[in-house]
């Protein structure tokens, strides 16, 4: 999967146009990154990659770059 297409999956998951999306945006500054993002992102890692994010996982989520990452690792 190419970065851009990880990027169109987070934007999709927030709802959020993918050219807001550049690796280094910070979570906190985008609209979308609200509880609801928040959970679409996780219910997306965890149906597309198998992901289950433990609380401390979902805490330290800063920058979009942070969730891309998580789809690389098993």
């Amino acid at each position: 999967m190419t970065p851009d297409q990880k990027i169109r999956l987070v934007a999709d998951a927030l709802g959020a146009d993918p050219a807001s999306l550049a690796p280094s945006a910070a979570l906190a500054g985008l609209e979308e990154w609200d509880s609801l993002g928040t959970i679409a992102v996780i219910a997306m890692l965890d149906k597309r990659f198998d992901r289950q994010l433990a609380p401390q996982e979902i805490k330290s989520l800063a920058t979009v770059q942070n969730i891309l990452d998580l789809m690389e690792r098993p």
